[in-house]
């Protein structure tokens, strides 16, 4: 018993010691200013997180992932591809990496001598019983519903989300738009970041008009996770409803929660 037990220790010391946490700050690479809320993930694997408000990062990688890829991601910049073990061993030499900036097109401009005409859609459920939650605390943590679009081209005018608990915590969230692929978010469609903070309680309401966000084709809207607060959030849900989707951290792949549906609707504008 005590050569098991001591084989066991071996290899879970063996584990650690291999284990990795990659330190850095980002920052843009003409202004050298440090860039917030930043994607950082090992492509397609449940291990990333968020930069924080200062540029910087802490992202531990178990054992096993040396030849997978580490991604770097955000708005308005050049993605950063670069393989984990060459990554710990840039960080640990120099922990600034500067990300290069990068011009984003953008949105068309709708011009009609058409009255528009708006449109509700997605889940409306209010409900404080029947409830969703974030599936972890990790920052980049993401979840959401696509939204069907039947008039092209529709304007985003507002997004609304029914919080079924109470005294939440003051955290910063992100609002995302995917483009929709085999059922699943594809591209990213914002422009520039949405960042909202979430109500003590009763309905975040987001004006989406400054951000003039055309679609022509049905969207998938999300909410990410961009601080660590030991008190989650937690939405309305509905049965036999849209069902979720949902990814654990950055760079993650996305699954199908199909049990319930989400309490989040858009408010939309089509001519």
């Amino acid at each position: 018993m005590k050569q098991i037990l001591t084989f066991c220790l071996l290899i879970m010391a063996a584990t650690c010691l291999n284990a990795q946490t990659i330190k850095g700050i980002l920052k843009d690479a003409d202004t050298g200013e440090a860039l917030p809320y930043v994607n950082i993930g090992v492509l397609n694997k449940n291990i990333g997180t968020v930069s924080a408000d200062d540029g910087s990062f802490s992202l531990p990688i178990s054992a096993g992932h040396d030849a997978d890829t580490l991604r770097i991601s955000t708005l308005g910049y050049a993605n950063r591809d670069i393989i984990v073990a060459a990554a710990e061993k840039q960080f640990a030499a120099n922990p600034v990496l500067k990300l290069q900036p990068e011009a984003i097109q953008l949105q068309q401009v709708v011009v009609s001598n058409k009255p528009p005409k708006e449109r509700v859609l997605g889940n409306k459920t209010e409900s404080k019983n029947t409830t969703v939650g974030f599936t972890s605390n990790v920052l980049g943590n993401e979840l959401g519903m696509i939204m069907k679009i039947k008039k092209s081209p529709t304007q985003l005018k507002t997004f609304t989300a029914s919080l079924a608990s109470d005294n939440n915590p003051n955290a910063k969230l992100r609002l995302n738009f995917y483009t929709a692929k085999k059922g699943l978010p594809d591209v990213l469609l914002n422009t520039q970041n949405i960042i909202v903070t979430a109500p003590a309680s009763g309905k975040l309401v987001v004006d989406l008009l400054p951000y003039n966000i055309m679609i022509d084709d049905d969207v998938f809207v999300t909410l990410e996770w961009l601080e660590s607060f030991p008190q989650g959030l937690k939405f309305s849900a509905g049965l036999l409803a849209t069902p979720m989707v949902a990814r654990s951290t950055s760079q993650a792949q996305w699954e199908k929660i199909s049990m319930v549906g989400i309490g989040f609707t858009l408010t939309t504008i089509h001519w």
